[in-house]
């Protein structure tokens, strides 16, 4: 009897341990798919709080829906990517990173990751609505639109697109359609090529019409790099101009 107890301490301590989400970053992307209408509140403070108060305290937060909770409790991963599945068909996913990328960096650039499907991209952008069309790009192609700690409405009151899934980005950005020709940064790091100098600012090596990560996989692979010359390896705009 007292082994079964202490078994079952053992299992939800561990389910514990394995289900609690990380306060160190906001929730990934493919934890935060979900039926709009079917969102809880992350809290009794979720009106009027801000992006940044929402994912500190490891909740999803998306102001692209009137009329339901911007800052919403996360679901189980799975559970997502089954949604995912379910509103995106394999033939038309629209490749996230670049080929070959692993899982971890997958979900950190906030895409959604699955294996599975033979021919199909495995990391893959989340389903988007109308709306956010303009406002799939990968993320080192994001050029600022306002200010450090501008929230959620007054960016979209600019016209632009608000995404807080990743922290170590721009979270407001301009859309595509404001940007001219997309820039295709979507490249293993190994491939990067040197746009600019060390140090060189984000808003200067985007200025130049290049790529800027501010992300360090190892100390040789530079954070402002030219954008790649294949077509279709980032652009939902060109995307959707083939149809």
């Amino acid at each position: 009897m007292e082994f079964k107890t202490y078994w079952l301490l053992f299992a939800a301590l561990c389910l514990t341990l394995v289900c609690s989400q990380s306060k160190d970053h906001p929730p990934y992307a493919c934890q935060c798919l979900m039926n709009a209408k079917e969102r809880k509140n992350c809290d009794s403070a979720s009106a009027g709080i801000t992006a940044e108060e929402c994912t500190a305290s490891g909740c999803c937060f998306d102001s692209t829906v009137p009329d339901v909770p911007w800052c919403f409790k996360p679901s189980g991963e799975r559970v997502s990517l089954r949604y995912a599945k379910k509103m995106i068909k394999p033939e038309a996913r629209m490749q996230c990173g670049y080929e070959g990328i692993s899982r971890k960096r997958c979900k950190r650039i906030g895409c959604c990751f699955d294996p599975t499907v033979s021919g199909a991209s495995m990391c893959f952008h989340p389903p988007v609505n109308s709306v956010s069309q303009q406002c799939l790009m990968d993320i080192s192609a994001r050029e600022e639109c306002g200010y450090p700690g501008i929230t959620a409405e007054e960016c979209q009151e600019k016209g632009c697109c608000f995404n807080s899934y990743v922290v170590s980005t721009r979270w407001c950005f301009r859309p595509l359609s404001d940007q001219g020709h997309a820039r295709m940064c979507g490249m293993a790091p190994k491939k990067r090529v040197q746009c600019g100098y060390a140090g060189i600012s984000a808003d200067e090596c985007l200025g130049k019409g290049c790529c800027y990560e501010h992300y360090q996989y190892a100390p040789k692979v530079p954070w402002c790099f030219e954008p790649s010359e294949k077509q279709g390896n980032f652009s939902v705009r060109m995307e959707m101009d083939n149809f």
